[in-house]
C-alpha cells in the first residue's frame, strides 16, 4: 500500500487492489505514479464528483503528457478516517468545466 498526503494534510491510500486495477484499466499510469503525490498535494482544481458526494476528481496540469496539455485526474474517495485513489486517468479538460 502507498500512502499521500493530499492538499489538506490528510492520508490518501493507494491500495494495492485499486494498483492493480490501475495498471488493467489505465496501463499509461504505471509511468505516472511519481505525478501522484504532486497532484495531491498540489492540485490545480478539486472537484467534487457528480454522482457521489465523498468522491472527488484532484486535477493537474502537466505540460508534457502523451506530448501535449493533459491532466492527470486522482479520483479519490474520502472519509472521516482516511481516503483512498479509486482510480486515476490522463484527461483533456476538467469535467464540469
Amino acid at each position: 500500500m502507498r500512502r499521500f498526503k493530499d492538499e489538506r494534510g490528510n492520508e490518501v491510500r493507494l491500495t494495492d487492489e485499486r494498483l492493480r486495477h490501475l495498471m488493467k484499466r489505465h496501463p499509461e499510469m504505471a509511468f505516472q505514479m511519481h505525478r501522484f503525490s504532486e497532484t495531491l498535494a498540489r492540485p490545480d482544481v478539486v472537484r467534487p464528483s457528480g454522482s457521489n458526494q465523498t468522491v472527488h476528481l484532484y486535477y493537474r496540469l502537466y505540460p508534457d503528457l502523451r506530448g501535449r496539455n493533459r491532466y492527470l485526474c486522482l479520483v479519490v474517495k474520502r472519509s472521516t478516517s482516511y481516503s483512498f485513489i479509486l482510480t486515476a486517468y490522463l484527461a483533456r479538460k476538467i469535467k464540469g468545466k
